[in-house]
């Protein structure tokens, strides 16, 4: 999210109830940001996010303003249903310009943008820095002051900004391509400290091409203590994606585990650019093996209601991967790295929970490499539902495009529970 913008405020008829001055509110606020925007690039956050896809449970409305006039609407909880949910955790830092992310614990930073990691669901970006610093960072907009109120038992001042589609950087991307929409925001800001509480962004209505009629992001801010210093960082974030056909996504952010790391980096807005020296990691060297030998791992690592996509997991070779002539090629025991890829939990009259499974290292002597496997659906990753693979009448669920190299579980009920022990079958992929 990219935005360009200007600086001034522009006092409402509403009188304040406080003693400051909202034109020096907002001064004080833009120099702690920028004094922000000087040290966050040197960090990085682990970020969950649990996200949730609703389904209408009556008649849409057949238009965007009625769709979202109808969130309004105190029965509104009543027309909708919750679907499936989700949970993903990525490490996020702050690059040249923009957020970039990785699975959480990789070794290093993607060079692509967040809907190539995570091509499947509803996903924004911004919440960590961007789109903070985007209200100040170069030419901030317009401000109205809108008077003050209470939020969490305190006076605040609220500031609205409008950003017009041909001033903006806030980008929605549908069907591979990315479109610039404009946006309405409030800020709330409390007038003693010039501490900002919390931002809120609601796009215009967006084009058909994207199925959404609108994204409303909410971020309510604190203060984050890092090796002494104090960082303005998201406590709390919700967004929330409004779909042309009566469907909605909400996704709820939260960030922790912030740390250093070395290097140097600065912020600006331009075109994007591969990410910095600092975040890059050697590629191993791949464990290399004839295809199609049948890999036997047994999950060393349990896995529960908390776990997310891009969680690490460990497992432990079962039987020794052998060749076409019987010889060993490694040993039982042996020790796999792997990652969550997907934790669902699908909601209706039968409910399930589907865990999505990949092993990427293998421990080989004193090195570990990087190791290439495809689940063995000979075998069957269905195989959790004993004899499932044997009945009559029963659905098969091609994997998304995304799960093909995965092995997929599913599970009944809206628990997640793997234990350690539990095996998973595959083969060499050369």
């Amino acid at each position: 999210m990219r935005m360009i913008l200007t600086w001034v405020v522009v006092a409402a008829a509403s009188a304040m109830a406080a003693d400051e001055d909202p034109t020096d509110v907002l001064i004080r606020l833009r120099e702690q940001v920028l004094s922000h925007s000087e040290r966050i690039p040197n960090y990085t956050c682990v970020e969950t996010i649990h996200r949730d896809r609703y389904e209408s449970a009556v008649d849409a409305p057949k238009t965007c303003d009625d769709l979202v006039a109808r969130r309004k609407q105190p029965n509104f909880p009543l027309m909708v249903r919750l679907t499936t949910s989700d949970r993903l955790r990525l490490d996020v830092a702050l690059a040249a310009d923009g957020e970039i992310y990785s699975w959480a614990g990789a070794a290093k930073f993607e060079e692509k943008d967040i809907d190539e990691l995570i091509p499947d669901g509803a996903m924004g970006t911004g919440p960590f820095a961007t789109m903070l610093l985007g209200v100040f960072v170069g030419r901030p907009p317009r401000f109205v002051y809108e008077g003050d109120t209470i939020l969490d038992h305190r006076i605040v001042y609220q500031y609205s900004y409008r950003v017009e589609r041909e001033d903006s950087r806030y980008r929605v991307k549908a069907r591979g391509e990315w479109t610039i929409t404009g946006y309405d925001a409030m800020l709330w800001v409390d007038p003693k400290t010039a501490e900002l509480l919390r931002l809120d962004v609601h796009t215009d209505e967006l084009l058909p091409a994207t199925s959404l009629c609108q994204t409303n992001t909410s971020l309510e801010f604190g203060m984050v203590q890092l090796k002494g210093q104090d960082f303005l960082l998201p406590k709390a974030t919700k967004q929330r994606f409004i779909g042309r056909e009566g469907s909605e996504s909400e996704n709820q952010v939260t960030f922790a585990k912030c740390r250093e790391f070395k290097g140097e980096s600065t912020v600006s807005f331009g075109e994007r650019s591969a990410a910095p020296e600092h975040a890059k990691a050697t590629p191993l060297p791949e464990a290399a093996f004839p295809p199609n030998l049948p890999v036997s791992v047994d999950l060393a690592t349990a896995i529960d209601d908390n776990a997310a996509a891009g969680d690490q997991i460990d497992g432990r070779l079962a039987k020794p991967i052998r060749d076409a002539k019987g010889a060993v090629l490694l040993a039982e025991g042996a020790v796999l790295h792997g990652r969550l890829m997907r934790v669902e939990i699908r909601h209706g009259k039968r409910p399930e929970s589907v865990l999505s499974i990949r092993w990427e290292t293998v421990e080989m002597g004193d090195a570990r490499k990087a190791i290439s496997l495809l689940p063995n659906r000979r075998i069957g990753d269905l195989k959790a539902v004993p004899g499932v693979l044997r009945q009559r009448g029963i659905q098969i669920e091609l994997p998304p495009t995304s799960d093909v190299e995965y092995g997929v579980y599913h599970f009944p009920g809206e628990h997640v529970a793997l234990y350690a022990g539990f095996r998973t079958e595959w083969v060499t992929l050369r």
